[in-house]
């Protein structure tokens, strides 16, 4: 063989190995992508076993490629060609990688059949001289004992074989527990989960600048099933949304601003959106059954608001979703803005709280597009005489609506990388999250479209009653609801849950609620029919 031969043979050997170094990238690649694929379940195993059919079939003839002769063009047509799949199969991977990993930050309480790793840490100021568990000794440390009770239960668990002497504050939510820490001063220490420090940094300025983590801890999270067991690919399921108006972690636990329901038929695709005035008059659990305004039940956690609606209205409420006002302009700037017709002209404070004529943020009445700041300040507003928190529970039910559409809309994949940024640190949920991966691999099984219809609470009235969370401070204006609108929302869930049949349509002229499920007959409950001073 001539010195030039064994040249082109070297090179030809040289270049081949390089295709193959290629190939065995792309391999890898296609191995971790499918892997998450199949593991997160989120797509339909039909897409992803068509997929993986594809790439194969791309892989094999690829390799064969790669062991012919082939002009120079063709080579480097070729590798670009394999870097493009790998780009494309990593950014998938990394997409469905990080959405699940945010389902899980979001689900606060999962009910995985998978158990989830959970990161607990206990923190203290920056400037403590505090610098181990060991340290601890005497001191006073905080714990969270409501949506993050159990977390805290293993931290206690830990620190009782290190620490022999320590005082425990329990408290209600981490926003109160970080101001005790930082401003206070009077907790040493404190003990807080990965989800929620990362929902404080991101609601709590300077928040990571002014702690030190001095323990780690890791536990395996098994999560509760919820009352009813259901298959929300088929089954109606209701979510109540909870909506604060404070800034900080929305695990506070604080006064309800904004409280929807939503029944979701996924068999129709059809939600129905109930919007309950924060001032409706109802018995609160946290205080003897008590009537107490709805928006009082949560100073007590949602899970307090969930019981109070549940006992009232006679429905259940299968999950929560709670989100503070000031994630509102992060979220709906994130989407490109909402499209809203907005129901007044108005001006109304910053997201500030601020009145200076510069900062005000004001509307035309009508069709328009907003972005978050906007529509943040049209969520808030109820001064406009005649408009009041009647017309500002509008203004969110139609916030809400637009943002679900847009959500839902095929343009959503260009704002997901943004939202799965985002949501983590604004939104705490008890849906878990293998129930939202099954429900999203369902629509994308069936991609028809979804409708969104609104039943109005609004047919009661308002009257002067003691409101039991501020019985010392004499009577409030309180919202009385009327029968009808309690009989509406009950039809609405038993009609979605249990489709009639034309054939057993029927009705009595006499008594339009005969065979209708009943609304809750508690003697102690207070209907609009039985106010005093109404208006």
């Amino acid at each position: 063989m001539s010195k030039k031969d064994s040249n082109k043979k070297g090179k030809r050997n040289y270049s081949r190995t390089i295709d193959l170094v290629f190939l065995l990238i792309l391999m890898i690649i296609m191995v971790m992508a499918f892997y998450i694929a199949f593991t997160f379940g989120i797509l339909p195993q039909k897409w992803i076993m068509i997929a993986a059919a594809v790439f194969a079939v791309i892989f094999a003839i690829l390799f064969i490629l790669s062991l012919k002769k082939l002009p120079k063009w063709a080579v480097y047509t070729k590798r670009v060609f394999i870097l493009l799949l790998c780009a494309l199969l990593a950014t998938g991977g990394y997409f469905l990688d990080k959405t699940r990993s945010t389902l899980r930050k979001v689900s606060s309480s999962s009910v995985s059949s998978e158990s989830n790793v959970e990161k607990l840490m206990v923190i203290v100021p920056k400037d403590s001289n505090i610098s181990s568990i060991k340290d601890l000794e005497n001191a006073t440390i905080g714990f969270q004992n409501s949506t993050d009770k159990d977390n805290a239960e293993y931290v206690k668990q830990q620190l009782s074989g290190k620490v022999t002497n320590y005082t425990a504050v329990d408290a209600l939510d981490y926003t109160q527990l970080i101001t005790d820490l930082l401003d206070l001063k009077t907790l040493q220490a404190l003990a807080i989960s990965e989800t929620y420090y990362n929902m404080s940094a991101a609601n709590i300025d300077a928040f990571k600048d002014n702690v030190k983590t001095i323990e780690t801890y890791e536990t395996t999270k098994k999560t509760k099933p919820t009352t009813r067991n259901i298959d929300i690919t088929k089954d109606t399921f209701t979510v109540y949304l909870s909506g604060i108006d404070n800034m900080g972690s929305p695990d506070q636990q604080t006064r309800t601003d904004t409280n929807l329901i939503l029944i979701v038929n996924p068999v129709a695709k059809h939600i129905d959106m109930v919007s309950l005035p924060r001032d409706g008059y109802i018995p609160n659990p946290a205080l003897n059954n008590m009537n107490d305004k709805l928006t009082h039940t949560g100073n007590d956690g949602i899970e307090n608001s969930v019981a109070a609606i549940e006992n009232f209205f006679q429905i259940p409420i299968d999950y929560y979703a709670r989100i503070g006002f000031n994630s509102l302009i992060q979220i709906i700037d994130a989407i490109g803005g909402i499209d809203v017709d907005v129901e007044i002209d108005f001006c109304e404070q910053d997201e500030n709280r601020s009145f200076k004529k510069d900062d005000l943020v004001c509307l035309k009445k009508g069709k328009q597009h907003l972005n978050g700041k906007q529509a943040l300040a049209y969520a808030r507003h109820r001064h406009t005489i005649g408009y009041d928190n009647a017309g500002r529970e509008r203004a969110q039910q139609r916030i809400i609506k637009a943002m679900i559409n847009k959500m839902i809309s095929p343009s959503a994949i260009g704002y997901l990388n943004k939202l799965l940024d985002i949501i983590p640190s604004y939104v705490i949920t008890n849906v878990p999250s293998d129930k939202i991966t099954d429900f999203v691999s369902n629509e994308l099984n069936d991609l028809s479209p979804w409708t969104i219809s609104s039943i109005k609470s609004d047919t009661g009235c308002y009257d002067d009653q003691v409101a039991a969370s501020t019985s010392t401070l004499g009577i409030s204006d309180c919202y009385l609801f009327s029968r009808d609108e309690v009989h509406a929302l009950l039809n609405a869930f038993e009609g979605a849950s249990n489709q009639l049949k034309m054939n057993e349509f029927h009705f009595d002229l006499q008594d339009l609620y005969k065979d209708t499920p009943q609304i809750n007959q508690d003697p102690t409950l207070v209907w609009s029919d039985m106010a005093v001073n109404p208006h």
